[in-house]
């Protein structure tokens, strides 16, 4: 799909930019030693911007009820999930016999900081330029980011997260919008697009997922040929459905769960504008903790779309293969060249160790966090446009091991060494998880 969701490089600096996952501070056995006493008040610490009815509705404890270890522990992921703290600490204390008092003491991040990011993509090399972020608009966990990029790619990017406006089921908002100009050396075109990409979501009980968007996006090309209208300049509009399953037991380091969607996508057609087609991706991810530190991460990728390539779906919008977010150990700007088509198929296994726990390193109200984890893999995929093509001889695999920077403001930075029997070793540089990164239309 066209929308970018997240700048689709690696965010290798980023100067001034605060914690987005809180340190938790809970003694597990000062609070079991109140277990089943009865809750008489919860305080709340420390909320300076973040209005109180925020933090108020993320904790399920409740007074007059007995006090549960395992829910004040859930209330606290659902805290950290805000990305709004630095630090979390719940304290509990006798009011009297049989009754408990709890405190939740929180620490903000900065609600405004500039930051500057240094971007790196393996098709277009490298960009840096400066940005804003907004973390905590109006004291609801509003986040707002804006960011020029100069280099390889000029590009200009603006998201906007609104994670519950109203009403008990999360009513939300997601916005993205971008604009950039860059060489797209995959299908030998200088590429200028802009696009809109707004979700309004909502929460189906506590781990179902719904959301709609009506997207524009719009592709001018320097070269003929390479859009579908004859002025090569096409403009695409499409609705947009996802359906999520998410089980996950932390938003920012999973050990856990599942996070599965299944989206759908109609273009052009009855809503007009150029293109014709439908797009189904289905997307299965699952965790699972193997021994203390370590984990599997298995995860699945699957894309269709209807119509014909160069009549009903433009060529700029196949899938091409190779590189560090589909199948590690193949070059793209090689293996992308080869295959590629308007379906894909892709499957990752990957056996992660924690090396160093995240810790918080800082000073004023400027706090970085930071992980390492060292990661074994394995990559498979193939991608095809005529059903003929779709053939076990045309899939590729590869293998390796690399290491992860955990930072949730990216979720991770990847350095991968890759090994395949026909490309041998390539070093590989990403941002964000590899199942997230193999969503994107540049990756």
């Amino acid at each position: 799909m066209p929308a970018v969701h997240r700048t689709a490089a690696v965010i290798l600096v980023v100067l001034a930019v605060p914690t987005f996952v809180a340190a938790a501070d809970v003694d597990r056995a000062l609070i079991a030693a109140h277990e089943g006493k009865r809750v008489v008040a919860i305080d709340i610490e420390g909320t300076h911007v973040t209005k109180e009815h925020v933090v108020r509705r993320e904790i399920r404890t409740r007074v007059g009820e007995p006090l549960s270890v395992d829910t004040v522990l859930a209330d606290v992921g659902r805290l950290q999930n805000l990305q709004i703290f630095a630090s979390i600490g719940v304290a509990a204390e006798e009011a009297a016999p049989g009754e408990v008092r709890l405190r939740f003491v929180l620490r903000e991040i900065p609600s405004w900081l500039p930051t500057v990011g240094l971007l790196y993509t393996e098709e277009n090399g490298f960009s840096v330029g400066p940005g804003i972020t907004a973390n905590n608009l109006t004291g609801r966990a509003i986040k707002l980011n804006a960011t020029a990029y100069f280099g390889g790619t000029t590009q200009y990017t603006a998201k906007l997260e609104w994670p519950w406006i109203a009403g008990p089921n999360h009513l939300s908002l997601n916005l993205d919008a971008g604009h950039r100009v860059r060489q797209d050396t995959l299908n030998e075109f200088g590429e200028t697009s802009d696009e809109l990409t707004p979700w309004v979501g909502r929460y189906l009980g506590e781990h179902g997922r719904v959301a709609g968007s009506f997207a524009i996006f719009n592709m001018r090309s320097d070269v003929d040929g390479k859009t579908l209208s004859p002025t090569n300049q096409d403009h695409l509009r499409r609705l947009g459905l996802r359906l999520g399953w998410d089980t996950r037991d932390s938003w920012t380091s999973p050990r856990d769960g599942w996070q599965n969607e299944l989206e759908l996508w109609t273009t052009g057609g009855f809503l007009g504008g150029d293109g014709d087609f439908r797009t189904l991706t289905v997307d299965v991810r699952r965790w699972l903790p193997t021994a203390p530190r370590q984990k599997v991460l298995l995860s699945g990728l699957l894309s269709l779309q209807s119509g014909e390539v160069g009549r009903d779906v433009p060529g700029y919008l196949e899938y091409h293969l190779g590189g560090a977010n589909t199948i590690r150990g193949y070059d793209v700007n090689v293996l992308g060249k080869t295959l590629y088509g308007k379906n894909q198929l892709l499957g990752t296994t990957e056996y992660s160790f924690n090396l160093m726990p995240i810790r918080h390193v800082g000073f004023w109200k400027l706090h970085f966090p930071v992980g390492l984890d060292f990661a074994l893999f394995a990559d498979a995929g193939i991608a095809w446009s005529e059903s003929g093509d779709f053939a076990l001889k045309r899939a590729r695999a590869g293998g390796g091991a690399g290491l992860r920077i955990l930072n949730p403001v990216t979720e991770m930075i990847r350095l991968d060494v890759g090994w395949s029997p026909e490309e041998g070793f390539q070093f590989h540089l990403a941002a964000w998880s590899k199942p997230t990164r193999a969503r994107d239309r540049l990756r």
